[in-house]
Protein backbone atom coordinates (compact mmCIF):
# COMPACT_ATOMS: atom_id res chain seq x y z
CA UNK A 1 0.00 0.00 0.00
CA UNK A 2 1.63 3.46 -0.95
CA UNK A 3 0.91 6.10 1.55
CA UNK A 4 0.62 9.73 1.20
CA UNK A 5 2.17 10.36 4.20
CA UNK A 6 5.48 8.24 3.60
CA UNK A 7 9.05 9.35 4.53
CA UNK A 8 10.71 10.85 1.40
CA UNK A 9 14.39 11.00 2.23
CA UNK A 10 15.12 13.25 -0.24
CA UNK A 11 12.67 16.22 0.59
CA UNK A 12 13.85 15.45 4.31
CA UNK A 13 17.72 16.15 2.84
CA UNK A 14 16.55 19.58 0.91
CA UNK A 15 14.49 20.16 4.22
CA UNK A 16 17.27 20.06 6.04
CA UNK A 17 20.18 22.22 3.64
CA UNK A 18 17.25 25.18 3.67
CA UNK A 19 16.60 25.68 7.25
CA UNK A 20 20.48 25.42 7.86
CA UNK A 21 20.59 29.12 5.91
CA UNK A 22 17.97 30.70 7.67
CA UNK A 23 19.70 33.39 10.12
CA UNK A 24 19.55 32.83 13.56
CA UNK A 25 19.12 35.64 15.79
CA UNK A 26 22.35 37.39 15.41
CA UNK A 27 22.87 41.41 14.91
CA UNK A 28 22.78 42.48 11.59
CA UNK A 29 25.96 43.33 10.55
CA UNK A 30 25.93 46.76 8.20
CA UNK A 31 27.59 47.35 5.09
CA UNK A 32 29.11 50.45 3.87
CA UNK A 33 30.21 51.99 0.65
CA UNK A 34 31.00 55.68 0.04
CA UNK A 35 29.71 57.74 -2.81
CA UNK A 36 30.66 61.47 -4.07
CA UNK A 37 28.88 64.74 -4.60
CA UNK A 38 30.22 67.40 -6.59
CA UNK A 39 29.47 70.71 -8.52
CA UNK A 40 31.38 72.54 -10.94
CA UNK A 41 30.88 75.94 -11.07
CA UNK A 42 31.77 77.56 -14.18
CA UNK A 43 32.89 81.21 -15.05
CA UNK A 44 30.25 83.32 -15.26
CA UNK A 45 28.23 86.25 -14.66
CA UNK A 46 24.76 87.18 -13.67
CA UNK A 47 22.96 90.34 -15.53
CA UNK A 48 19.97 92.33 -14.51
CA UNK A 49 18.07 95.37 -13.74
CA UNK A 50 18.29 95.17 -10.39
CA UNK A 51 18.87 93.25 -7.04
CA UNK A 52 15.36 92.06 -7.25
CA UNK A 53 14.77 91.72 -10.86
CA UNK A 54 17.59 89.91 -12.93
CA UNK A 55 15.92 89.23 -16.15
CA UNK A 56 14.76 92.77 -16.64
CA UNK A 57 16.71 96.38 -17.07
CA UNK A 58 13.62 98.30 -16.85
CA UNK A 59 13.52 101.32 -18.70
CA UNK A 60 15.20 104.85 -19.32
CA UNK A 61 12.80 107.23 -19.22
CA UNK A 62 13.06 110.62 -20.53
CA UNK A 63 9.72 111.77 -19.01
CA UNK A 64 6.48 113.47 -20.61
CA UNK A 65 8.00 116.11 -22.86
CA UNK A 66 6.53 119.61 -24.40
CA UNK A 67 9.50 120.60 -26.12
CA UNK A 68 12.62 119.46 -27.90
CA UNK A 69 14.51 123.10 -28.15
CA UNK A 70 16.70 121.58 -25.49
CA UNK A 71 18.49 118.47 -25.16
CA UNK A 72 17.18 116.44 -22.49
CA UNK A 73 19.33 114.48 -19.94
CA UNK A 74 18.52 111.47 -17.61
CA UNK A 75 20.34 108.78 -15.72
CA UNK A 76 19.51 105.31 -15.11
CA UNK A 77 18.24 104.14 -12.09
CA UNK A 78 17.88 100.78 -9.91
CA UNK A 79 15.48 98.52 -12.50
CA UNK A 80 15.08 101.44 -14.60
CA UNK A 81 17.64 101.13 -17.04
CA UNK A 82 20.98 100.51 -14.91
CA UNK A 83 22.26 97.28 -15.72
CA UNK A 84 23.66 94.89 -12.36
CA UNK A 85 25.83 92.27 -13.11
CA UNK A 86 27.63 89.99 -10.97
CA UNK A 87 30.77 87.47 -12.17
CA UNK A 88 32.90 85.24 -10.97
CA UNK A 89 36.43 83.55 -12.26
CA UNK A 90 37.60 86.45 -14.65
CA UNK A 91 38.17 90.12 -12.78
CA UNK A 92 37.69 91.78 -15.63
CA UNK A 93 34.22 91.36 -18.33
CA UNK A 94 33.44 93.78 -21.25
CA UNK A 95 29.27 95.25 -21.96
CA UNK A 96 28.81 95.94 -25.21
CA UNK A 97 25.39 97.77 -26.43
CA UNK A 98 24.03 97.24 -30.12
CA UNK A 99 22.76 99.88 -32.03
CA UNK A 100 19.14 99.31 -30.83
CA UNK A 101 15.92 97.92 -32.61
CA UNK A 102 15.77 101.11 -35.24
CA UNK A 103 18.87 101.97 -36.06
CA UNK A 104 21.13 100.33 -38.15
CA UNK A 105 24.93 101.17 -38.45
CA UNK A 106 26.97 103.55 -37.03
CA UNK A 107 25.51 105.70 -33.68
CA UNK A 108 27.73 108.49 -33.66
CA UNK A 109 24.73 111.00 -34.75
CA UNK A 110 22.59 109.17 -32.45
CA UNK A 111 20.35 106.26 -31.49
CA UNK A 112 16.56 106.53 -32.69
CA UNK A 113 13.25 105.97 -30.90
CA UNK A 114 10.44 104.84 -32.97
CA UNK A 115 6.54 106.36 -32.89
CA UNK A 116 5.27 103.12 -34.11
CA UNK A 117 2.18 104.96 -35.09
CA UNK A 118 3.32 107.50 -36.91
CA UNK A 119 6.72 106.20 -37.55
CA UNK A 120 8.48 109.42 -36.85
CA UNK A 121 11.96 108.64 -34.56
CA UNK A 122 13.63 110.74 -31.79
CA UNK A 123 17.50 110.83 -31.77
CA UNK A 124 19.09 109.87 -28.32
CA UNK A 125 22.00 108.78 -26.85
CA UNK A 126 23.76 106.43 -24.40
CA UNK A 127 26.47 107.24 -22.96
CA UNK A 128 29.62 105.92 -20.20
CA UNK A 129 30.04 108.96 -18.85
CA UNK A 130 28.26 112.35 -17.01
CA UNK A 131 30.23 114.56 -19.21
CA UNK A 132 28.30 112.20 -22.19
CA UNK A 133 31.51 111.78 -24.39
CA UNK A 134 31.88 108.67 -24.32
CA UNK A 135 28.97 106.85 -26.24
CA UNK A 136 28.43 103.58 -25.21
CA UNK A 137 28.49 100.80 -28.44
CA UNK A 138 29.84 97.24 -29.05
CA UNK A 139 32.98 98.53 -30.61
CA UNK A 140 31.88 98.36 -34.32
CA UNK A 141 29.05 100.69 -34.70
CA UNK A 142 30.55 103.96 -33.75
CA UNK A 143 30.29 103.19 -29.83
CA UNK A 144 33.20 101.93 -27.83
CA UNK A 145 32.63 98.81 -24.93
CA UNK A 146 33.01 99.22 -21.42
CA UNK A 147 35.46 97.18 -19.57
CA UNK A 148 34.51 96.17 -15.42
CA UNK A 149 36.80 95.11 -13.03
CA UNK A 150 34.36 92.52 -11.22
CA UNK A 151 35.21 91.37 -7.73
CA UNK A 152 31.93 88.82 -7.57
CA UNK A 153 29.99 91.15 -5.76
CA UNK A 154 26.58 92.83 -7.18
CA UNK A 155 27.82 95.75 -9.05
CA UNK A 156 25.40 98.32 -10.72
CA UNK A 157 26.32 100.04 -13.86
CA UNK A 158 24.60 103.58 -14.32
CA UNK A 159 23.93 104.55 -18.18
CA UNK A 160 23.89 108.10 -18.93
CA UNK A 161 21.34 109.27 -21.66
CA UNK A 162 20.68 112.28 -23.71
CA UNK A 163 17.34 113.16 -25.95
CA UNK A 164 18.96 115.17 -28.65
CA UNK A 165 17.44 118.74 -29.39
CA UNK A 166 14.84 118.98 -32.19
CA UNK A 167 14.04 122.03 -34.81
CA UNK A 168 11.22 120.38 -35.30
CA UNK A 169 7.70 119.73 -32.83
CA UNK A 170 7.85 115.97 -32.76
CA UNK A 171 4.36 114.44 -33.34
CA UNK A 172 2.91 113.00 -29.73
CA UNK A 173 3.04 109.93 -28.75
CA UNK A 174 4.96 107.27 -26.92
CA UNK A 175 8.75 106.71 -28.70
CA UNK A 176 10.33 103.66 -28.11
CA UNK A 177 13.61 101.45 -28.57
CA UNK A 178 15.04 98.35 -27.48
CA UNK A 179 18.97 97.78 -26.55
CA UNK A 180 20.31 94.71 -26.25
CA UNK A 181 23.65 94.34 -23.83
CA UNK A 182 26.31 91.47 -24.18
CA UNK A 183 28.69 90.54 -21.75
CA UNK A 184 31.73 88.88 -22.72
CA UNK A 185 34.00 87.22 -20.23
Amino acid sequence: MISLFSPCHLCAAFLISTLSIVPTNAAPSPVSSPFTVNATVLTGCVLGGGATDSSNFGSINFGNITSLATAINTTSGLNAGTITIQCNGNPNVTLALNSGANMTGNISAGRRLLNSSTGEYLLYQIYQNSPRTLIWGDGSNGGTTQVIATDGTLQQVILYAQLFASNTQPTAGVYLDTLLVTVTY
